[in-house]
């Protein structure tokens, strides 16, 4: 079977986690990448050394056009525009937009290149009728590459929630509830006090002017767009389930509380064992179970889209439940982007 053609636009943390991923997986052929970053020596030199995740398990150097990876070559671009990507003359397959940039998706809106599909690993809130959420453990069986063009992986926060929201609802409907997150900091933030600088909108700069403070050093209490990324897949949500969120000092690995109010009784038992059962049969690696003391950093590289903490699920007045749990923003995420790749080309 041939192998599915595969860009990368945005050769950042996501985009070199599902480089990494797929090194290792071997389940496309990454054939170019396109990235703002103009010295091809440092893309090649952060694809080698990552301070999270360490050494790249392989050899990496690079030509003035091209990454060489293991003896293999990967052609490399530094357009703005992801459009102005020869995309066509390398015959790709799937592009993955990872650049995180607002205007990427017009110009994909509008493309009418060779490129049979694209994948946004963000929740755009606009042109929704046009782009389809896939959130594995959710909708993954719903994929559609036959009416949709562009897909979106939606957010880390998001497809860590939603799985479990999908589990509870099988027997109970979710009447309220409350989700707070705490969340590493980002490439955008400050070392220092400064301007909150957009990422996807350069040149913006965000209304909570705290998201400039020095993000080493605070936690600072943001809105969450977890809830309002899972409406593309549980329209309504946001009528029922309120969130707030903390971005907090550390590098990787992101923890939750779920708090749901919930229309008849549970038992902790029960909701618990539902959880476990479908750890076992799961076909992607989306939920994991753990009753380890573990803190956020043992969770570092964990493929599972969530990991269930259930030394803290508790039931309170037999309606009222409580849950922990964590979820690598960066790798756990990635290698969901690399499964809906593979999802897309099932049907080609």
């Amino acid at each position: 079977m041939k192998k599915i053609r595969v860009g990368i636009n945005g050769f950042g943390r996501i985009g070199r986690a599902i480089f990494r991923i797929n090194q290792q997986k071997q389940f496309f052929e990454v054939v170019a990448i396109n990235d703002i970053n103009p010295e091809i020596k440092n893309m090649a030199y952060l694809l080698r050394y990552d301070t999270t995740y360490g050494r790249f398990d392989g050899h990496v150097d690079h030509t003035d056009t091209h990454l060489v990876i293991n003896d293999e070559k990967v052609r490399v671009y530094h357009q703005p525009k992801i459009t102005d990507v020869p995309w066509d003359d390398l015959d790709i397959d799937i592009v993955i937009d990872s650049s995180g940039i607002k205007a990427n998706l017009d110009l994909m809106l509008a493309d009418d290149s060779g490129v049979k599909n694209y994948i946004v690993t963000n929740a755009p809130q606009d042109y929704m009728d046009r782009i389809q959420t896939i959130i594995f453990g959710v909708n993954d069986e719903e994929c559609a590459p036959d009416k949709y063009k562009i897909f979106s992986s939606s957010i880390c926060d998001t497809i860590s929630m939603s799985p479990i929201l999908k589990l509870i609802q099988e027997t109970h409907k979710i009447e309220s509830g409350f989700l707070t997150t705490l969340h590493p900091w980002l490439a955008y933030q400050n070392l220092v006090d400064g301007p909150s600088k957009s990422w996807s909108q350069p040149g913006d700069i965000y209304s909570n002017y705290s998201l400039g403070r020095a993000s080493t050093q605070v936690l600072i209490p943001k809105s969450t767009s977890a809830v309002i990324a899972a409406e593309a897949v549980y329209p309504g949500l946001c009528d029922r389930l309120q969130s707030f969120s903390y971005r907090v000092p550390t590098a990787i690995v992101s923890s939750a509380v779920l708090i749901l109010q919930l229309d008849k009784e549970i038992e902790k038992d029960e909701i618990m064992k539902r959880f476990e059962e479908y750890e076992r049969t799961q076909e992607y690696n989306v939920i994991k179970n753990s009753m380890e003391p573990l803190t956020s950093i043992d969770y570092a590289g964990e493929e599972a889209s969530v990991i269930i903490d259930q030394r803290w699920t508790k039931v309170e007045n037999k309606t009222h439940l409580k849950m922990v749990y964590w979820y690598d923003n960066e790798w756990g995420y990635s290698c969901r982007a690399v499964d809906l790749v593979r999802k897309i080309a099932e049907s080609y």
